[in-house]
């Protein structure tokens, strides 16, 4: 059901899973960290890409059919300051990405056959939701929205969990293809505030459950199942997630035995007015 990675503590680029290994079939996940002034250049085929700064400044120029270029992009420290600067990269195109401060970017790829143009995602133009109740309230920041028509198949976000919380409650899933529901791979990248704290990951689907703890730099791929999280006490957890399928139309199902958590949050709601 999920695959865990753990991204090296090293400067300069690496490949933390690929299109195609281990019947990975709709993400791929690099991770950029550059000094001041350094470079790296990326070539895209028929993937597209969406490069987000979790930490640190950057410029990048696009190259192909259509052409950008933007500097002085990024500038959070960390991500729990504030929302991201993100890039989309479209397919068959290349990019140089120039570390501007000291850099930590994320690229996410996803295979793509439609030709759009680049795009940058401001701070300003992220949605941030305020999801849940209680102690399943978290803050969701919408990078590339369920619908939006900057990529073909990737939705983009990020999400805030506070110490002790759970995110991804109700738990859902989105493994199979049905008039409810819609199949999408994903991925959560993790941070932990204190770097040193941790949370825990868990997966179930019928008769399967797994768990796992998360750390800093964690990543977990979720290809089946239901995924909540939950941070340790004084754990703060911040997340980037990408999801990818051949239709990128959000349509998820939640274990029936959590149906009351929506009237739950409506009244708990209510009553903080």
């Amino acid at each position: 059901m999920i695959t865990k990675y753990t991204i090296k503590p090293q400067s300069g680029h690496q490949t933390v899973f690929r299109l195609g290994e281990n019947g990975i079939a709709w993400l791929g996940l690099e991770i950029l960290r550059l000094e001041a002034g350094e470079t790296w250049q990326g070539t895209l085929a028929d993937v597209e890409a969406a490069l987000v700064a979790l930490s640190g400044k950057f410029a990048v120029a696009i190259n192909g059919a259509r052409s950008a270029e933007w500097n002085g992009l990024g500038g959070r420290p960390d991500i729990f300051s504030a929302a991201p600067w993100a890039v989309y990269a479209p397919r068959n195109s290349r990019f140089k990405v120039t570390a501007e401060s000291k850099l930590e970017l994320a690229i996410a790829t996803a295979p793509c056959d439609q030709d759009l143009p680049p795009a940058v995602i401001k701070p300003e133009e992220v949605r941030v939701v305020n999801v849940g109740a209680a102690n399943w309230r978290r803050d969701v920041r919408l990078v590339i929205p369920p619908g939006s028509p900057l990529s073909q198949r990737m939705i983009v976000g990020e999400t805030i969990n506070p110490p002790g919380n759970w995110s991804g409650i109700p738990p859902h899933k989105h493994d199979q293809i049905t008039n409810k529901e819609n199949f999408l791979e994903e991925f959560y990248l993790y941070k932990a505030k204190p770097a040193n704290g941790y949370g825990v990951q868990v997966g179930y689907k019928e008769d399967q459950e797994e768990t796992y703890i998360i750390h800093n730099d964690d990543v977990f791929l979720m290809q089946n199942g239901y995924h909540p999280t939950v941070a340790a006490p004084g754990v703060t957890l911040g997340y980037l997630w990408v999801l990818s399928g051949d239709s990128k139309a959000y349509n998820i199902v939640t274990d029936p035995r959590f149906d009351w958590v929506s009237s739950a949050e409506a009244i708990l709601k209510e009553i903080q007015r």
